[in-house]
């Protein structure tokens, strides 16, 4: 599945909660993103590949699930997303520096989950 067609047709496809949100669209490009480069992770690196593979799951799937809630509990799982996308971040940070992982394929999630963890500090926060 190309990451850039996950829009859903409104005709074809029932609509949840989730597919509201920009934030949710954007950790499901860094989820398909990123899975390509743990994929590419050679052994010796389980750990790391790991805890990516968990970090992006972790950001999307949380993302996923605040959308559907209100109040208190949605705004502490869209802080989890992002702590969640945080650490994504830094497990690629870590595989750019130690030549483990394709340097521009990282840089895109990096932007992705930039602008995802922009997406969810602003979703995090009280409503006014």
């Amino acid at each position: 599945m190309d990451p850039k067609d996950h829009r859903l047709d409104s005709q074809q496809h029932r609509h949840f909660d989730h597919h509201r949100l920009d934030a949710w669209h954007i950790a499901f490009e860094a989820t398909l993103e990123g899975d390509l480069i743990s994929k590419a992770i050679p052994r010796g690196y389980g750990k790391l590949k790991d805890q990516l593979q968990r970090a992006l799951h972790g950001a999307f799937t949380l993302t996923s699930e605040a959308a559907a809630r209100t109040g208190a509990d949605r705004a502490c799982r869209f802080r989890w997303a992002r702590a969640e996308a945080n650490e994504a971040a830094a497990i690629l940070e870590a595989l750019a520096a130690l030549g483990i992982a394709d340097a521009a394929r990282v840089e895109r999630v990096l932007g992705l989950l930039w602008r995802l963890s922009a997406m969810l500090t602003r979703l995090a926060l009280p409503k006014r």
